[in-house]
């Protein structure tokens, strides 16, 4: 073949070329691929520097395995009881707000899943009955941390303070709760009672006058000014614990009911009650039917020792009085010549007794 008739003559160069240029090509690249693997051969067994060096996890897990199974218990009981702390005292901050809620809500749940995974692993078989036990550990930790709170040393001194204030804090708040709640249940019970008093005085009025009717009597009219005077004299018993009526010569007169001690009445049994008592007794009977008396009121006091009441009507509407109280009045002079109070010697001769 001519020399004119080769490919490298005619700048064509097929791979298989053999031409100097193309062998000392191909020489070359051969010669750098060497020395790239060579460098990298080199690189793989020389050692990192300090500042990257890094633990491979096998070998942390062989350091690991070397410890004695005692301590891995301890250790992670006491992680098991700092989490404990630690849950704790996020979910505190987290009920009262403290912090910011979605980032710590994570944290509190991640925290709990790594403190019941830490569980989980102290109940393997392989943990389970080693030396030292979970409970030993845990009254050591408190036994220990008592010791030192309770001798001075911080921070526990003052965890242990800011605990006790706390507990004395939430104490006295309870204590100042149920002392309120209890007032608050003895002012409802007193204004339940004086309630009870006023409707029970209106219902006494009108069963006065229905009885006053039923004997063919005109009812009396109710007098505001009538009141204050009965409501007055009624709360003076109340007061002295004891029956009594107005001076003989007051604008006033009453039929008096009561005494010391309670008895917890609905308003309708109380009214019933004394008006059935001033019935069945001669004397408040007559005053009661007296045809002329035009004004009336009840006055009723309750407290939680004693109930008293009045029905009081006007002196100057009674004229000489009912008819039997005249003839007892007659005898009361003709006996003691007035030296004896009529009062006293009502209840001496038992007229004032049912």
């Amino acid at each position: 073949m001519p020399i004119s008739d080769r490919d490298y003559v005619r700048g064509e160069h097929p791979p298989t070329c053999t031409c100097k240029e193309c062998t000392e090509r191909r020489l070359s690249k051969y010669t750098s691929q060497r020395q790239g693997n060579t460098n990298r051969k080199s690189s793989l067994r020389t050692k990192p520097s300090s500042s990257h060096f890094v633990i491979p996890p096998a070998s942390i897990r062989r350091i690991w395995r070397k410890i004695p199974l005692w301590i891995h218990k301890l250790f992670l009981s006491l992680l098991v009881i700092a989490g404990l702390v630690e849950i704790i005292r996020r979910g505190y901050e987290l009920f009262t707000q403290h912090t910011e809620p979605l980032k710590n809500t994570i944290i509190f749940l991640i925290e709990v899943g790594g403190w019941i995974w830490i569980i989980t692993v102290l109940r393997k078989r392989r943990y389970r009955y080693r030396n030292p036990k979970f409970k030993l550990i845990l009254i050591s930790i408190i036994a220990i941390s008592s010791v030192c709170a309770f001798a001075g040393i911080e921070p526990l001194s003052s965890y242990k303070d800011n605990i006790f204030d706390s507990v004395n804090d939430y104490l006295e708040e309870q204590r100042v709760a149920r002392d309120v709640a209890e007032e608050t249940r003895i002012e409802s019970e007193e204004e339940r009672i004086l309630q009870d008093a006023i409707r029970a005085e209106r219902l006494a009025f009108d069963l006065i006058n229905e009885r006053r009717m039923l004997n063919g009597l005109m009812p009396t009219k109710w007098n505001d000014e009538l009141y204050k005077l009965s409501k007055a004299h009624t709360q003076a018993m109340s007061d002295r614990g004891e029956l009594f009526h107005s001076p003989m010569d007051a604008s006033y007169g009453e039929n008096a009911w009561g005494g010391e001690g309670y008895i917890d009445y609905g308003y309708e049994e109380l009214a019933t009650v004394i008006v059935d008592s001033w019935m069945s007794s001669p004397l408040h009977r007559a005053w009661i039917l007296h045809e002329p008396l035009q004004t009336s009121v009840v006055s009723i006091i309750v407290t939680p020792n004693s109930q008293f009441a009045s029905w009081t009507f006007w002196t100057n509407e009674a004229g000489e009085g009912p008819e039997l109280v005249q003839k007892i009045a007659d005898e009361w002079r003709r006996e003691t010549g007035e030296s004896i109070p009529w009062i006293e010697w009502l209840y001496m001769k038992d007229y004032l007794r049912q």
